[in-house]
């Protein structure tokens, strides 16, 4: 059973936990703010950090992780350098990335949001380099058989239709290139997961409501602080997609039976740096209201 007490000799009694509760656990009771449903509470521990008076006890959160708020280092310019910066690297040293760095990254990741506060999200982090290798490799033999299946006469039938009905999917530059991608791959070349150091595959329930969204707003904290840290990173989409497919791979990389992964990160240290800023089209918008 969660204890949540007001701390009525520090309280001012300001009714900003009161404002902030969408849970109903604290409401205005006579112009007091009370505790009154404990166990409506979802753990999203706005009440403890929105009170100007510390004047919270919450036994169902970690009060240790509390601090104040540094609005100082919050410098928004350099947030906006990192999100225009970081860059998909597909070429990495042949260099670990400690332990405790990784740790550091997720460790920052679960402050990411997640829907109702439900923090289901789970990490897998794969630094065996052979075991990298093996799933980079068995995906491109994965798609060298499709690439090859596609010019058999059912092939080419079924590749044509997907391809009238998904144009913009642009499928067809993967097969296209296929002689290119394994005379790459003969040489030592790793297209599929770069030869990075570091796999991060991000999970949670399959059938939990918006853990695509939460797992995918991780990722996005995780690319962003990896970028801050020194650290590239790319998103790996064919293998999400055979993770979708293949049971004997979830099993091996470690997503338990009734999870999903959601996002196939790669991480390592940049084999080389970007110099400038890259261009983007202008994003389409869609105003609604005044001016």
């Amino acid at each position: 059973m969660i204890e949540i007490r007001r701390l009525e000799d520090k309280c001012n009694q300001c009714m900003l936990c009161v404002r902030e509760c969408v849970s109903g656990v604290f409401r205005d009771v006579d112009g007091i703010p009370t505790v009154v449903d404990p166990r409506a509470c979802n753990l999203c521990s706005h009440c403890v950090a929105i009170c100007p008076k510390n004047a919270i006890e919450h036994s169902g959160l970690d009060l240790g992780q509390v601090r104040r708020v540094d609005n100082k280092i919050q410098d928004p310019e350099v947030f906006a350098e990192i999100v225009r910066t970081r860059r998909s690297v597909r070429a990495y040293k042949d260099k670990p990335v400690p332990r405790e760095v990784l740790e550091q990254i997720i460790g920052l990741a679960k402050y990411s949001p997640t829907a109702s506060n439900t923090q289901h999200v789970e990490y897998v982090v794969v630094t065996d380099r052979d075991l990298i290798k093996r799933v980079a490799d068995r995906i491109f033999s994965y798609g060298e058989r499709f690439a090859d299946w596609t010019h058999t006469k059912k092939g080419k039938l079924v590749f044509g239709a997907v391809n009238a009905i998904a144009p913009k999917a642009n499928l067809g530059r993967y097969v296209e290139g296929m002689d290119h991608y394994k005379e790459d791959v003969a040489k030592g070349k790793d297209i599929i997961l770069h030869n990075a150091p570091a796999l991060v595959l991000i999970h949670a329930p399959a059938k939990a409501p918006f853990a695509c969204d939460n797992c995918n707003i991780a990722a996005a904290n995780i690319t962003s602080y990896a970028h801050a840290l020194g650290l590239g990173t790319c998103y790996i989409g064919f293998l999400t997609l055979t993770l979708r497919l293949n049971k004997g791979m979830r099993r091996e990389l470690g997503i338990p039976k009734g999870n999903k992964a959601f996002v196939s990160l790669v991480m390592g240290y940049p084999a080389y740096k970007f110099k400038r800023i890259t261009a983007r089209k202008e994003p389409s918008v869609t105003w609604i209201g005044a001016a």
